[in-house]
């Protein structure tokens, strides 16, 4: 199942936040576990780097880190929007 397009990056990663939190807890029905999964899948483009940053928290960034989240969240924008999972 292919999960929705959504309205911004924060929203794509607010739901990929939960959906995972229902996957550590078991608590994750079939087609919530197939949109987790295009959600990793795009993820997935990204190096570790980047997902590193952008899981980092708000208070535990430099300035450097900031860019370094900056950078990453608009390499995913572009990876979401050829997927057709954010409005563009």
């Amino acid at each position: 199942m292919k999960p929705r397009a959504y309205s911004s990056l924060t929203a794509f990663l607010a739901h990929h936040a939960a959906l995972s939190d229902a996957r550590d807890r078991r608590a994750l029905g079939s087609a919530d576990a197939a949109i987790l999964a295009a959600m990793d899948s795009a993820l997935a483009e990204l190096s570790d780097a980047e997902r590193a940053a952008l899981s980092s928290a708000p208070a535990d960034r430099s300035s450097a880190a900031a860019r370094c989240r900056a950078r990453a969240e608009l390499h995913l924008a572009h990876i979401l929007v050829a997927r057709g999972l954010l409005a563009a």
